[in-house]
């Protein structure tokens, strides 16, 4: 399978395997994302912390999201589990994500958008 034909197969698991709601922990297991809501737009997603209980910074998010491609071997690995490929996918597309603010609970709480053209570039193998 090339690797483009990998990284669409990948998207659409994604899609299929996750859904609104759906806990993600990080390789350290302190942060979480969840999965807010897919659309033709993308995917909405939020990163919070386990321990403290709060959400984090879009830099905090980016972060976080940066030290997952460290465990080289752990992505390999699990580069088939539905988890895994929301924390691999993150990290290839997060220069196309945006923050966006939603009022939640009377507070305005972060996320981060994965914009559709995330899914062309992933497609791409870019």
């Amino acid at each position: 399978m090339d690797r483009q034909t990998f990284a669409e197969n990948m998207w659409k698991s994604l899609l299929v395997e996750l859904y609104e709601g759906k806990i993600v922990s990080t390789f350290k297991g302190k942060e979480a994302f969840r999965v807010v809501s897919f659309s033709d737009e993308g995917i909405t997603v939020r990163l919070s912390s386990k321990e403290k209980e709060v959400f984090l910074s879009k830099k905090a998010m980016l972060n976080v999201i940066e030290k997952l491609i460290a465990h080289e071997d752990g992505v390999r690995q699990k580069m088939v589990d539905p988890e895994s490929r929301l924390k691999l996918g993150l990290f290839l597309l997060h220069p196309w994500t945006e923050k966006v603010m939603r009022q939640e609970e009377g507070k305005r709480r972060p996320y981060l958008l994965l914009m559709d053209e995330a899914r062309w570039r992933l497609a791409s193998g870019e």
